[in-house]
């Protein structure tokens, strides 16, 4: 009987140790969970930046996500669907796109990657890159782009579509040059719009975007003023602007063009205002690009005069660099020796770093420096050989890594 109970223990103990060297696999995967992006990667700045080498060569690149077997991915640029799959294999027009990489699993959960998707133009492809500041323009003005191998271009379709199918407008320009392409902007609703330039045998090439306002819109330079000094304010329709009301003052002396507000700034104390602008028919202008942008801001009188108000995060381990340029015609009106402030905020990543350049990145303007809460904004002063190399260049280039910059300023 002991010999029989000591077998049927033994076969007992065979039986589980066999049970678990099973090489069977285990599926821990549920329809339930919550998906996850494992691949890509984010960067030290929290987002995924992917580059295509030109508009030939393909994008090509893979998501790994779980629950793999219950979820979707899908591809967006500038938050429109043109892929789902894990793997991407595709090509894309010239330019700088918002991506978004969604994971959505069948009950419905989500997560998702945003960032930027960049296609640089061929060699001698025809392009023209969007300003940080955006383009943006009034149906019936005169438009100007700018960029390389332009005198190839024939005419130019207006899309609303990243692959450019959906043609809105098409356009021939008035003047072509091989640095600038000039047009007449028929009608045309507000939006947003893709370039897509043409050569003779109706290739298309990108060029980023272009915003169309009907309305009447102040879209830089209001948020501070020098007392007593020139104030000038920026926007598209401005033309018929009759007055500016900062505080309680009324300021009807004033130069409105369609694209600009000059006036001498009221002699008020230091400190913030409210503003508001009003057209001959008493309309009130609008401060902003969004649908219902407020038509009283607060402006605020300073010592300083801003150059330049955005949002920009620079970026310079990606290629091309996500960098922030002020163009020469902005930058003629500092004197040398200037203060010119740079206003941030801190963006992710493992370093916070702002360094100023030339536009052809062969002259520091201001050192490499570190980025920190208690040295905001960071100021240095304009040299008069600085202000030679950046009026020679044509532009002010500010970059970095780590920083979302908001404002630039000068005294």
């Amino acid at each position: 009987m002991k010999t029989k109970y000591i077998g049927l223990l033994a076969a007992m103990v065979i039986a589980a140790l066999t049970s678990c060297q099973s090489n069977e696999p285990f599926d821990t995967q549920s329809p339930d969970d919550q998906p996850l992006i494992l691949v890509p990667y984010e960067t030290k700045s929290g987002q995924i930046n992917l580059t295509e080498v030109n508009p030939e060569t393909p994008l090509v690149d893979s998501v790994i996500v779980t629950p793999s077997q219950y979820t979707t991915v899908n591809w967006y640029l500038d938050d429109q669907l043109v892929f789902t799959g894990t793997k991407i294999n595709m090509c894309f027009l010239a330019g700088k796109y918002a991506l978004t990489i969604e994971a959505v699993t069948q009950a419905g959960k989500r997560t998702s990657r945003s960032g930027t998707l960049t296609v640089n133009p061929g060699t001698t492809d025809p392009y023209s890159g969007a300003p940080a500041e955006g383009r943006h323009f009034v149906p019936g003005m005169p438009c100007t782009l700018n960029g390389s191998n332009l005198s190839t271009v024939t005419d130019l379709d207006l899309t609303s579509d990243v692959f450019g199918t959906k043609v809105i407008k098409t356009i021939t320009p008035t003047a072509i040059a091989d640095d600038q392409i000039t047009f007449a902007l028929p009608e045309i609703e507000d939006g947003a719009y893709y370039v897509r330039l043409k050569d003779a045998s109706g290739k298309r090439y990108g060029a980023d975007k272009l915003y169309v306002h009907n309305g009447v819109l102040a879209l830089s330079g209001y948020d501070s003023f020098v007392p007593a000094q020139e104030w000038v304010i920026s926007g598209v329709n401005l033309q018929n602007v009759a007055s500016v009301k900062v505080g309680d003052v009324e300021i009807t002396n004033l130069v409105a063009t369609a694209t600009t507000v000059t006036l001498t700034a009221p002699d008020l104390a230091l400190g913030e205002y409210t503003l508001s602008m009003r057209n001959k028919d008493g309309s009130a202008v609008r401060f902003g690009t969004d649908v219902d942008a407020p038509t009283e801001v607060t402006t605020r009188a300073s010592m300083e005069v801003t150059l330049w108000t955005g949002a920009v995060t620079l970026d310079w381990e990606i290629q091309p660099p996500v960098t922030l340029k002020v163009m020469k015609d902005v930058m003629e009106q500092v004197p040398a020796g200037a203060i010119i402030s740079i206003y941030f905020d801190m963006a992710g990543g493992e370093y916070h770093q702002v360094e100023v350049q030339t536009d052809w990145w062969d002259f520091e303007v201001m050192a490499k420096t570190d980025a920190k809460e208690d040295n905001n904004p960071i100021s240095f002063t304009y040299s008069a050989q600085s202000k030679e190399k950046v009026e020679a260049e044509g532009s002010m280039q500010v970059v970095g890594f780590g920083v979302t910059v908001t404002k630039i300023t000068y005294k």
